[in-house]
């Protein structure tokens, strides 16, 4: 059997872990003071430790700490220190401060926002596009306000409510809140510099709040939402339909809405709505703006963009084992959420490399089974037939193959 010609002197977990500058650790410990009275477990081996587990898919404690022992010494080339054992994460877990890790998320955030923006999702606006949800997680246990109850128990549950400000174009969230699951998705948007002059809201109609959207005019900050069923609006103009509209706009308006200001007295702020027809789900929706320089169309089509942000919660959800925490109380819950954001960005980072293209459900399985592989990440994902024909010639014959397992096992 002839040697590899793939091999590669870091595993891909290692790989990945290069990409957390060190000094970014470092500064947002010292600024939480994390590491103080802390011999060996620091803030970044907690983090790393938390990556593997939750890039591994392990759904507990001690399923994160023997994966780890597992590997033996191959862990030192992944930049850990030494094995922790359960107890040693769980105590972090309980003592150490989630802000730490929200802190990292938004320095990793800024260095590399501008590497993961794709100027081909332009959305030909001169503004910057983002989408607002939330997503709730349930946990089996009411440690966060109720969200409803166990249908298998009935005994009440609790919940945590991420929510979440995406950035259109580099498909990562750049501002995130993260609240009971009893919060009202639209106290998200009240929060201080969430939405800035000249930056696009898109959001569903739990966010409407005409008063907020009277500061947004007079702001320039602007939205595409959804008119609620139950709104009434006062007509102010019917806006013309060029010819070359397309037949599912219906209509295109200038209205009124009215909200009580602070002394209790009526004010009405203009907004546009626009009328479209879903022809597949025979269905009309009412779009609510404050953009009135673009085409009817233009607004019905940046709406329809906001699905991206449902398509992050189901991608995280699905691939990150946020069913299975590795604590029970809310500060290891909220850890294991931002590293899982964490972890959401360095893979986003690393398959924005490749040159070939994967689903990220299949390049999350495939990376778990090969996090210690000693194979360079880009290589292995871009020339995997030529990996699988390396294997192939390589392996030798049968008793060669035996031969090498007895050597290698006795």
């Amino acid at each position: 059997m002839s040697k590899s010609n793939h091999f590669f002197g870091q595993p891909i977990f290692s790989q990945m872990i290069n990409l957390i500058d060190s000094s970014i650790v470092s500064n947002a410990s010292a600024n939480r003071n994390c590491d103080h009275y802390c011999k060996r477990f620091t803030t970044f081996q907690h983090l790393i430790t938390m990556l593997y587990g939750v890039v591994s898919g392990c759904n507990s404690l001690r399923e994160l700490s023997a994966g780890i022992i597992s590997y033996g010494s191959k862990i030192s080339h992944c930049k850990f220190d030494y094995t922790p054992r359960r107890s040693t994460i769980s105590d972090a877990n309980k003592r150490r401060s989630y802000l730490v890790f929200e802190d990292i998320y938004n320095a990793l955030v800024k260095k590399y926002l501008p590497e993961l923006s794709d100027s081909y999702k332009q959305l030909l606006i001169d503004k910057k596009v983002y989408a607002i949800d939330s997503t709730t997680i349930q946990l089996f246990q009411p440690i966060f306000n109720c969200v409803g109850r166990n249908a298998n128990s009935g005994k009440r549950k609790g919940g945590l409510k991420s929510h979440q400000k995406l950035d259109m174009q580099a498909g990562i969230p750049v501002r995130v809140y993260h609240s009971h699951a009893t919060e009202h998705d639209s106290m998200f948007i009240h929060h201080k510099d969430i939405m800035k002059p000249n930056e696009v809201a898109l959001m569903d109609k739990a966010y409407n709040n005409y008063k907020l959207f009277d500061q947004w005019n007079k702001s320039n900050i602007y939205f595409v939402t959804r008119l609620k069923n139950n709104a009434q609006e006062e007509l102010i103009e019917e806006l013309e339909l060029k010819p070359a509209t397309p037949d599912n706009i219906l209509r295109d308006a200038k209205i009124a809405l009215t909200y009580k200001d602070d002394n209790g007295q009526e004010v009405k702020v203009e907004l546009r709505l626009v009328s479209f027809y879903h022809e597949e789900k025979n269905k009309a929706y009412y779009f609510l703006t404050n953009l009135f320089d673009l085409e009817a169309e233009q607004i019905a089509n940046l709406y329809k963009k906001r699905w991206q942000i449902e398509t992050l919660f189901k991608k995280v959800k699905q691939n990150f084992p946020l069913q299975y925490f590795y604590g029970e109380n809310q500060n290891a819950i909220q850890i294991q959420v931002w590293v899982t954001l964490i972890a959401l960005l360095l893979i986003s980072l690393m398959k924005k490399a490749l040159e070939k293209s994967w689903a990220f459900s299949n390049l999350i399985s495939l990376l778990q089974k090969h996090l210690f592989s000693y194979v360079k990440f880009k290589d292995f994902f871009d020339n995997m037939d030529s990996y699988i024909k390396d294997y192939e010639k390589n392996r030798g014959t049968p008793e060669e193959i035996a031969q090498q397992l007895a050597m290698e096992f006795g």
